[in-house]
């Protein structure tokens, strides 16, 4: 067997390990909460299965994991060991996901999934951005 095929499997082990975590979690919740995560993220629901349920093996993209894990509530001990399964399989990520971890308390997510045109959504987010930083800018004058 080639070396990449045995690679590729362990890493396909290691996502399903972090997936599952987050699909047993799922699963004991309310229905709607895909559709909430989709809305979070920005996203259809079709794609948030795909990285919610460990059958699949689409990863779930870096940018994605806080704001699920918010939505989700997941409680700090799966979401410690959703962590470290998640780290196990993306270790290049370690640095990144402790800043976001650690700045978690000072972000929060806009649904913008009502809003159906892609270039509103977009200037709606760079209306935001914008007043945000000029925001954060005065906060931050002596």
């Amino acid at each position: 067997m080639h070396k990449r095929a045995v690679k590729d499997r362990g890493h396909d082990e290691r996502v399903r390990a972090y997936k599952a975590i987050l699909q047993n979690h799922i699963e004991k919740q309310p229905s709607g909460l895909r559709k909430k995560i989709a809305g979070a993220i920005g996203t259809n629901r079709s794609f948030v299965s795909q990285i919610t349920n460990s059958t699949y093996r689409v990863p779930i993209p870096l940018n994605y994991v806080h704001t699920i894990l918010e939505v989700c509530h997941l409680p700090p001990a799966p979401r410690a060991d959703f962590l470290a399964a998640y780290l196990a399989a993306h270790p290049g990520q370690a640095e990144l996901i402790n800043f976001h971890e650690a700045g978690r308390a000072d972000l929060f997510t806009i649904n913008l999934s009502e809003v159906a045109r892609e270039e509103s959504r977009a200037a709606i987010r760079a209306a935001l951005k914008s007043m945000a930083d000029a925001m954060i800018a005065l906060a931050a004058k002596p």
